[in-house]
């Protein structure tokens, strides 16, 4: 039961690194729905597994770094590859493009959040909540054409590598452990994705709101703009 519980933090993790990988499989295939349901999924777990881990007094350099690398793939490459088989008949040089510029916004704002921590807010939109964003911009119930989704996608890679402050949810997350556990039951077995896209893009819409309203605390580098 020990190695259970010491193990619990790193299998939440490799939930939301699985769910991404799935997003991929589910985006190649053209199951957008899924994609994005199993992108939400990930989102979910990935605020679980800290909050086991702070919970259980098991944080650790490895837990952080292979979190970093779960975002990689359900936040980076799984909303990217979406974009790209969403809308396969547009342009390659806007697919493909968008696509890259999202994916190497991602990976630098993952690299900086290790390289430059900063204690009291994120430095720059944090990849869980631009990865799903774009997802649900994508694949959502807006039926919105590939030059919108594009357009949203580079908005999106500009928040990540700006150095905007964005609050952290470490503290609140703590406090609502069991409505994120609900939250993951719901995402999972709901029938249809368009109420799970609508309500997560809410709930998106507000957090940028806070932050780019001014309300999340300065980060040092931020402040030394």
């Amino acid at each position: 039961m020990k190695s259970l519980r010491n193990a619990l933090p790193t299998l939440v993790t490799l939930v939301a690194l699985g769910c991404g990988l799935l997003a991929l499989e589910a985006a190649r295939v053209g199951d957008w729905g899924l994609a994005l349901r199993l992108i939400l999924l990930a989102a979910v777990a990935d605020g679980v597994d800290g909050t086991v881990a702070r919970r259980l007094r098991l944080t650790s350099a490895l837990g952080e770094q292979l979190d970093s690398l779960s975002d990689v793939v359900a936040f980076v490459a799984a909303p990217a590859f979406l974009f790209m088989a969403r809308y396969a008949d547009g342009q390659p040089a806007l697919r493909i493009g968008v696509a890259l510029a999202f994916a190497a916004a991602g990976a630098y704002r993952l690299a900086r959040f290790h390289a430059q921590p900063s204690p009291n807010a994120f430095c720059g939109l944090p990849v869980t909540a631009a990865g799903p964003a774009f997802a649900i911009l994508t694949a959502g119930p807006f039926g919105v054409s590939d030059a919108v989704a594009a357009t949203g996608g580079v908005v999106l890679a500009l928040l990540m590598v700006s150095r905007r402050p964005f609050p952290k949810l470490a503290q609140a997350r703590r406090r609502l452990l069991a409505v994120v556990g609900a939250a993951a039951l719901v995402v999972a077995v709901w029938p249809g994705v368009d109420a799970l896209a609508v309500a997560g893009g809410l709930a998106i819409v507000a957090y940028l709101a806070w932050g780019l309203l001014g309300f999340a605390p300065s980060t040092p580098d931020a402040a030394s703009r």
